[in-house]
């Protein structure tokens, strides 16, 4: 049976023959990659590796993920994702290795590779597989792959958006004897392509973070810790004291207008707003304020979206809360967002 899947671009798979999608609500961890056995089990399990892999420490956990499940997958020892530095010289971008042997390699490593196995990969963007070096007719050097023996090789191409193409391999020291059929041949292809959305998220956060940090270099925008000393509630006194904690209770559930505020202090609108001139206070600045601080704490710590937030501080709609918020900081609430929730 031929199985061609591919990830759409809600990240989800299709298959050109029915398979029936295990259900998870978890990524299956290491530890239990010996469960998995059928096809069906190991492409629900690089969906949530994709899906999922936004609440990881980082996407090299992520494409890790992918590495273990095909050691478990073509039973080898070792796994790389390297991108070639020359035909015979590849940088390992990640990795994965039993045993004894986790100190072999490591991220930014440049190691020797044979010609017929990761770069005939980048010449034919098809799996490569030999099951058995030693009678290919083929040589390995001896200080290839770090000196590694390499007996059994399976390798892809991993075709990235944002980066020169890479390969993905697993290698093994022993040789194989199972038959590398199509479902392994359409698994590995599918494993290359997760492999290469992650390395593209990756690249594309890592190029991000670098845009940012020369932002707040340059001093065009300030870091989030300035942000959030700007959006300081004033420690105040008096009437302004009590407005300011009526406005702090009332806050995502109920309006902010100095009508309504008033009304809670037993105050009449005039009144209120004539016991605040007395101090060189404006209700609107000081609602401002209030609607500043929780903003921030909306915008980097919450999954609220900007409709959302834009009711909570009691805007009238979206657009002007956009406004205000363009006021305070000189940024959208999206851009601020997109700009300081990985930093929290």
């Amino acid at each position: 049976m031929v199985v061609k899947l591919e990830f759409s671009a809600n990240g989800s798979y299709t298959e050109s023959e029915a398979m029936p999608l295990v259900k998870s609500n978890h990524l299956v961890s290491a530890g239990e990659l010996s469960d998995l056995n059928s096809p069906e089990q190991y492409l629900n399990y690089f969906y949530q590796a994709v899906v999922k892999s936004h609440l990881m420490d980082s996407f090299n956990e992520a494409i890790n993920q992918f590495l273990e499940a095909g050691k478990q997958r073509f039973q080898t020892e070792f796994a790389l994702v390297a991108r070639p530095v020359s035909e015979s010289v590849y940088e390992v971008q990640a990795f994965s290795c039993s045993g004894d042997s986790e100190d072999k390699f490591y991220v930014g490593q440049h190691i020797s590779t044979a010609d017929f196995l990761c770069h005939r990969v980048l010449q034919e963007d098809a799996p490569v597989v030999v099951k058995n070096v030693a009678e290919s007719g083929k040589q390995v050097s001896p200080l290839a792959y770090n000196g590694i023996s390499v007996r059994y090789y399976a390798g892809a191409r991993v075709n990235t958006h944002f980066a020169t193409p890479s390969v993905v391999c697993f290698f093994s020291s022993n040789d194989k004897a199972a038959n590398f059929d199509e479902v392994d041949r359409a698994i590995i292809e599918q494993l290359a392509d997760g492999v290469a959305y992650l390395v593209d998220q990756q690249k594309t956060q890592a190029q991000r973070k670098s845009t940012d940090s020369s932002m707040f270099a340059s001093g065009s925008i300030n870091t989030l810790d300035e942000y959030v000393e700007q959006a300081k509630i004033p420690e105040l006194y008096g009437i302004p004291g009590r407005v300011v904690e009526v406005l702090k209770r009332r806050i995502g559930d109920s309006a902010l207008s100095i009508g309504h505020v008033s009304e809670e202090l037993n105050l009449s609108k005039r009144t209120l707003q004539r016991r605040l001139q007395q101090q060189s206070v404006n209700f609107a600045e000081l609602r401002d304020q209030v609607r500043f601080h929780y903003s921030i704490d909306y915008l980097v710590k919450n999954q609220k979206s900007i409709d959302s937030i834009s009711a909570a501080l009691d805007f009238s709609d979206r657009t002007s809360f956009t406004n205000a918020f363009k006021r305070w900081t000189g940024l959208s609430p999206s851009t601020f967002r997109k700009l300081f929730r990985d930093y929290v």
